[in-house]
């Protein structure tokens, strides 16, 4: 166009028109995609997985970490992207060496801010020209960058599923769709002490496993995270056990009859006798105050049956181990015996849980051990069930995971982290998820790392710094730097792993609404 012709004034207005047309065109749509707004464009060095957008002025007062953009690429496609490792740069103000722009600090001056520019790091989610498929082709510099705002929903591009938990972000109405069929490969949580993980839990995983057609039985550890919030509770006393549980709740509360390591802490003389008197049964119909004297005098007749000579006397070995009993079993106290006479057998549970979809077994008020026993009661029925190739339609929901499965699991913790390494490798065939929650993602702090590698889904939230070596591992090479997930806000949570649709971690939170039970939120 030819301004040169027309008088100064008019030439100045047609100008100005023709830039703002120009300026509206670019705002109306990316070819079929919605307006955005442009918020800068491609640095030189990018490739097909990841880039960097030079900020345009006043911009870095806008766009912010974890904030998603559309990268219109020269290349010919369109490319989802998230915002991670913001950078200002001024070359006036590098500090390796002296300049007169260092020089102008020194004095307490500002020195020209003409080299100054943001930029922010771009890690690449995928190529949306389509639907969302892997991105391929090498990003263009200077191609054209646009941010998503409050009145756009980008997570369609990630999805139209009926599935959804929580929110992008700060955008409430930005819903984040799930891909259901990877729930039975199991589900991590991990923060730190008020993070957010029950609230999590309670809000958007349970009832999103409801929604997908799963029964839900939680262990609560503390029970006060769960149990006052569901209507159907079971208390410890109520749970019945099986025998090989029981037997191992009782040498580990009778301190494993003072035999410390090696083999014969688990398998000793002792133990078998306690095992054969559990296995006939006969005890089950003894009343609760002669239950002691009733195993004391059993047992005891076993060793001595064991112990015999040829002349028929005890041997010393045996005398021995009847000193040793009778030591330990003054340990034992009608509480703990009260505890291995509940009714409901893991059967009943099950059906329990079928029956009223959520169910909460509260183990506060016993001790770790009686917790442990009673999971590993319920773990072997599943199990079996399991191996019966019955298809279950149930998840488990374990508080504290840790206490069930640590970094070096000892005594019923060996059991308990094996038996649930078994369930997950089964779960993916028969519909059982397993969703532990932890404070602490490996280390003291965290789960064993054979458990860990088999929660194919993961929500992090805020960790502790004791866990950043970890966060690094599992996030640092998705530009995700462990030191914001140390500073992150409660209630936040990076999503990662099979079930989300997007190939590298997304930030959620979800509201809380707290006139509603969490049994009648569902998932999002």
């Amino acid at each position: 166009m030819v301004f040169s012709t027309l008088p100064p004034l008019y030439g100045v207005l047609i100008k100005t028109a023709w830039y703002l047309f120009k300026f509206e065109l670019s705002e109306m749509g990316l070819g079929g995609f919605p307006a955005l707004r442009r918020i800068g464009i491609v640095a030189s060095g990018a490739t097909e997985l990841s880039a960097t957008v030079i900020l345009s002025e006043g911009e870095e007062k806008k766009v912010k970490a974890e904030d998603l953009v559309l990268i219109d690429n020269k290349g010919g496609n369109k490319v989802l992207a998230v915002c991670r490792g913001g950078e200002a740069c001024n070359e006036n103000l590098k500090t390796g060496s002296f300049s007169p722009g260092v020089a102008y600090a020194k004095i307490g001056r500002y020195p020209s801010n003409a080299k100054e520019f943001y930029a922010f790091g771009l890690t690449i989610i995928g190529d949306v020209t389509q639907g969302l498929q892997q991105n391929k082709t090498v990003i263009a510099p200077s191609s054209d960058v646009y941010v998503f705002e409050d009145e756009d929903d980008p997570m369609s591009y990630l999805g139209q599923g009926p599935y959804t938990i929580g929110h992008y972000k700060e955008h409430p109405s930005w819903k984040v769709p799930i891909n259901e069929r990877y729930i039975p490969y199991h589900i991590g949580v991990f923060g730190i002490t008020g993070a957010g993980k029950s609230f999590l839990a309670r809000y958007q995983i349970v009832p999103l496993l409801r929604k997908t057609g799963y029964d839900v039985l939680i262990f609560d550890w503390k029970g006060s995270d769960y149990a006052p919030y569901y209507p159907h509770v079971l208390e410890f006393s109520e749970i019945g056990l099986d025998d090989d549980t029981i037997v191992n709740y009782l040498t580990s509360k009778l301190d494993y009859f003072g035999y410390y390591s090696g083999d014969y802490k688990y398998r000793n003389p002792i133990k078998d006798a306690l095992e054969t008197v559990i296995y006939e049964g006969e005890w089950r119909n003894v009343p609760l105050n002669g239950l002691k004297e009733h195993l004391t005098r059993e047992v005891l007749e076993v060793i001595r049956s064991d112990s015999l000579t040829k002349d028929g006397e005890i041997s010393s070995y045996g005398r021995s181990m009847i000193r040793r009993f009778l030591k330990h079993m003054q340990r034992l106290d009608v509480k703990s015996l009260k505890n291995i006479r509940g009714e409901l057998t893991p059967s009943k549970i099950l059906e329990a849980a079928k029956n009223r979809g959520i169910l909460v077994l509260d183990v506060s008020l016993s001790g770790k051990d009686e917790k442990l026993s009673v999971f590993l009661s319920i773990a072997n029925y599943l199990k079996e069930l399991m191996e019966r190739r019955e298809k279950l339609n149930l998840a488990l929901l374990i508080d504290e995971g840790p206490q069930y499965c640590p970094f070096m699991p000892r005594g019923l913790e060996a059991e308990t982290t094996e038996v649930i390494s078994q369930l997950c490798a089964l779960g993916r065939s028969y519909n059982l998820s397993i969703t532990l929650l932890s404070q602490g993602i490996a280390g003291e702090i965290g789960i064993n790392a054979a458990i860990r590698r088999n929660l194919n889904t993961q929500f992090i939230g805020k960790i502790h710094p004791l866990d950043m070596d970890e966060a690094g591992k599992l996030l640092g090479q998705l530009d995700i730097d462990p030191r914001f997930l140390v500073t992150m806000p409660d209630g936040y949570f990076y999503f990662l792993g099979k079930m989300n649709p997007s190939p590298i971690p997304l930030l959620i939170s979800f509201e809380i609404d707290e006139s509603k039970a969490p049994t009648e939120t569902v998932g999002g």
